[in-house]
């Protein structure tokens, strides 16, 4: 208790967390957060704001994902907020593949915990996200399954089946499908479909090429199923993302 005592004393005599948040900004992979009840960045790392678009972590302060995303991927982050927060509890090591404000994707280990304030009343949240290969007790997971991510990445223009992905890792499909959906969350399907719709929106925001060419060079079967999909997953269709985050 002793010790306790000693700790609380000195934690109070800090005059700002955001003295220590300095210190993440020595680890560039690292993207630190905090946010309010609203789900508000309240501190972000260098890294953090980077990533998300902003040229300091000051410009990122008081908005949320809704301003940085498009909707239905802004609503899915926030929901996951909401999750950490109403139940006070921590969501650990959760692998994501998380885009840039330029829509790249990259495999990221996510972890996010409560935030409470002295009367035990939960004020926010934390969050940390770091590279996935840097995270070596849960490398070997992906590693075992890498080809058919690899194959996916690589020639998501192409059709694509579970069959031919577990052909690829020398698994059954019904294996296949259990071992992805426990590593990635997600059926390997949606991941085939959110690759697509990822190539479609680097299309979208970094060239002029037509939808209907976007649709059959991103795997999708005509510029009506690109469009359905698109407007399913991001909550925009094809024209008005284009218009939102062109250049």
């Amino acid at each position: 208790m002793q010790g306790q005592a000693i700790q609380n004393d000195f934690l109070q005599k800090i005059a700002s967390i955001s003295q220590i948040l300095t210190l993440f900004d020595w680890l560039p992979d690292a993207h630190l957060y905090i946010k309010n009840t609203e789900s508000q960045f309240m501190l972000v790392n260098k890294a953090s704001a980077l990533r998300n678009g902003f040229e300091t972590p000051d410009d990122i302060i008081g908005k949320t994902d809704y301003d940085i995303h498009p909707p239905l991927m802004a609503s899915a982050y926030t929901a996951e907020d909401e999750r950490v927060m109403s139940k006070g509890e921590a969501i650990p090591e959760q692998i994501w593949l998380v885009y840039d404000y330029l829509g790249d994707q990259h495999w990221f280990i996510s972890t996010k915990i409560p935030l409470f304030d002295s009367d035990g009343s939960v004020i926010g949240l934390a969050g940390i996200m770091r590279p996935l290969k840097g995270a070596a007790h849960l490398q070997d997971s992906y590693t075992g399954l890498s080809k058919a991510i690899d194959h996916v990445l690589n020639h998501y223009d192409e059709t694509i089946s579970s069959t031919d992905l577990a052909h690829k890792v020398n698994l059954s499909v019904s294996q296949f499908n259990r071992r992805f959906k426990t590593l990635f969350g997600i059926p390997p399907s949606q991941f085939v479909l959110r690759t697509r719709i990822n190539a479609a929106r680097t299309a979208l925001s970094h060239t002029n090429t037509s939808l209907g060419d976007i649709a059959v060079n991103c795997g999708f079967y005509d510029q009506s199923q690109l469009a359905k999909l698109f407007k399913r997953e991001t909550g925009m269709t094809p024209r008005n993302y284009r218009k939102r985050y062109q250049n």
